[in-house]
């Protein structure tokens, strides 16, 4: 039997997006923990799985492969699964999502996330926090704009509505609000009463 091997963290919202599709497909799998607060993912063993030190990465019976984004990618396509459509015009839409969610998406909820969450209050720079949540709530307008007229990120739910999941669930613990965006926060809903979702915490 094939168990996969994901390098994980519990607190990183890119792990979860992993750990909830391995759920989501039914796929045995180990999760080993990276402990990224104490410099685990710079050590020499993890260096050779991942030179660019970061998690998620995954081990599918000798592929390895790094990024989010691309592990769903990979991993809704190894396995023939639905959510990734079979549907052209919805895989294009996946696929202009993922680059959404990695341009203009993450890079700012994530770090606002990472600068409350997880900086002493005397290495916190609140310029920069501003600046993040100005440019996430740019971004969470055109989510709930598009969300105003679909209950998903293409026709149903798929692995673009995981990428999108986690740091926008967390946006909070980033100063980050989600109160006026009423379309986001249903779209929360739906994508929590999906068959074999697991919590974030």
């Amino acid at each position: 039997m094939n168990i996969i091997k994901l390098y994980d963290h519990e607190l990183s919202g890119n792990c979860f997006k992993v750990r909830l599709l391995l759920n989501q497909l039914s796929l045995d799998f180990e999760s080993i923990k990276i402990d990224v607060f104490t410099g685990e993912n710079k050590k020499d063993f993890f260096k050779k799985i991942n030179p660019a030190m970061k998690i998620p990465v995954i081990n599918d019976s000798g592929i390895i492969l790094n990024e989010s984004n691309a592990i769903l990618l990979y991993l809704s396509d190894k396995y023939k699964s639905e959510l990734l459509s079979n549907s052209l015009e919805d895989r294009a839409k996946i696929y202009s999502w993922l680059m959404y969610n990695k341009t203009s998406v993450d890079p700012f909820l994530a770090k606002a996330r990472a600068i409350k969450k997880f900086y002493p209050d005397d290495k916190q720079d609140l310029d920069e926090l501003k600046s993040l949540k100005i440019e996430g709530n740019k971004s969470l307008r055109v989510i709930n704009d598009y969300l105003s007229t679909s209950n998903f990120f293409c026709s149903g739910y798929s692995i673009a509505d995981i990428a999108m999941y986690p740091y926008i669930k967390l946006s909070y613990e980033g100063e980050i609000l989600l109160e006026e965006y009423k379309n986001i926060l249903n779209w929360i809903d739906r994508v929590e009463n999906t068959a074999k979702f697991i919590p974030i915490y």
